[in-house]
């Protein structure tokens, strides 16, 4: 087999190969006699067709078939031996009809090189690290949240706007009887201060749809097979009132929430709880200013990239035919999608940035730990973890999505290290305002 490369000017190159009858012709036999043992054809017996009949009706597919697989074997092959950084992957070189029944078969392929560009880390104006802060509602709502969280439930003689009523609901056309649990908060006002604000446990109570704020609430309390209650009106029989009362803010409280904390006032706990609320916002301060790292390396890179050879590319690569013109909607989000892989290798490159298999698998186990630990599975049997963490591990989409969270940790690192920014501190909703404003 001959191969020779033809260079051009725009990053490309056209590789010419000359398939010579000796390159093929052993492989082609040895698939034409495994074709006649398998083969059924009418009139004859498996494995007795002639040997003719099969290269007759299958010989050039077989051939075809066998040259394509050489084919790619060898560019590869010539790919891997000259050191060649290609984009993408070959494609084959339309230049006329190829007539697969001649011994000596011509065929081109056409190869883009990856270009070679540099990374600047230094932009013209710093970027902006958003720290965002938690404002006095913010804190105060969590701190009334772990209030009533670590409350205890009392029991009242009637309800209050913010009690809870439970009993049974039923229709009056039937027998049938729901145990049912209803926040009085989620009343009308004035239903409220009609029928129930001098209830007793015991008290017969009309509700629909219409006596709460929310249409939907009291359907949504329903399954789709207690079809006798929805949009029905409905008896209600109140069994209990009860409120949950509020913790006070003392040091028995605050060293049930925060065990391993020293923490003596009001002001230090409020502190605290600042500070964990602030912690939930590191992640998208960071997802913010990684999406901005990327757009201004996509932006200030200068990278020549083969558009030509690009458009042919996706368009090899897409399950159902498109033409040119439908990829060129689109070609700009493409060509920057192209640049980022670029510019990631090259920051992969230029970093030493390494994902070890290891890694991968410590940070499922992590992940796992920390999901048992929001269903109240704080202590966790070591075959029981290590059993869940194969099952994840040997998903291949779950591996892909892990590592790729893990790269963007280590790039994301390189990113607050080199790439020159300023803090600005912000409250939340300062921050979805300037971070996401309409014209991002």
């Amino acid at each position: 087999m001959k191969i020779i490369e033809k260079k051009s000017k725009s990053n490309t190159s056209l590789i010419d190969l000359l398939i010579e009858k000796k390159d093929y012709v052993e492989k082609v036999d040895i698939s034409l006699k495994d074709y006649r043992k398998k083969a059924n054809i009418p009139g004859f017996r498996k494995g007795n067709v002639p040997v003719g009949l099969i290269k007759k009706q299958y010989g050039t597919a077989i051939k075809v078939e066998e040259i394509n697989r050489i084919v790619q074997k060898e560019i590869s092959k010539y790919i891997s031996d000259n050191d060649i950084s290609i984009l993408g992957s070959p494609l084959p070189f339309e230049d006329g009809e190829i007539d697969w029944t001649k011994d000596e078969i011509n065929l081109k392929f056409e190869i883009a090189y990856k270009p070679n560009f540099k990374l600047s880390y230094k932009p013209k104006k710093k970027l902006t690290y958003f720290i965002i802060e938690a404002d006095n509602e913010m804190i105060n709502t969590q701190v009334e949240s772990i209030q009533n969280q670590y409350g205890k439930l009392i029991s009242l003689q009637s309800p209050d706007k913010q009690s809870t009523i439970s009993g049974n609901v039923k229709t009056a056309e039937s027998e049938k009887q729901k145990n049912l649990s209803l926040d009085t908060e989620k009343f009308k006002k004035a239903f409220f201060s009609k029928y129930l604000s001098n209830a007793k446990v015991g008290s017969l109570i009309n509700i629909n749809t219409k006596s709460f704020d929310e249409d939907k609430y009291l359907n949504s309390l329903f399954t789709s097979e207690e079809k006798d209650f929805i949009n029905k009106d409905l008896i209600f029989q109140i069994n209990e009132i009860t409120k949950r009362e509020k913790a006070i803010l003392d040091k028995d409280l605050y060293k049930k929430v925060y065990k391993n904390d020293e923490i003596k006032s009001q002001k230090q706990f409020k502190n605290k709880v600042k500070s964990e609320i602030e912690k939930q916002f590191i992640n998208q301060s960071d997802q913010k200013f990684f999406n901005d790292c990327v757009e201004f390396l996509i932006s200030n890179t200068k990278i020549d990239l083969p558009e030509k050879f690009l458009k042919k590319l996706i368009i090899a690569n897409q399950k159902e035919k498109i033409s040119e013109d439908e990829i060129d909607k689109d070609f700009s989000q493409s060509i920057k999608g192209i640049k980022y892989q670029l510019i990631e290798s090259k920051l992969i490159e230029e970093n030493d940035i390494d994902v070890k298999p290891d890694a991968v698998k410590s940070y499922a186990k992590e992940m796992i730990i920390k999901q048992m630990a929001m269903y109240g599975q704080n202590q966790s049997d070591d075959e029981q973890l290590n059993s869940i963490v194969k099952r994840v591990m040997s998903n291949e989409d779950e591996v892909k999505r892990m590592y790729s969270m893990l790269l963007n940790e280590k790039i994301l690192f390189v990113f607050k290290n080199k790439i020159s920014k300023k803090d600005l501190k912000v409250d939340y909703k300062k921050f979805i305002e300037t971070a996401y404003d309409k014209n991002d």
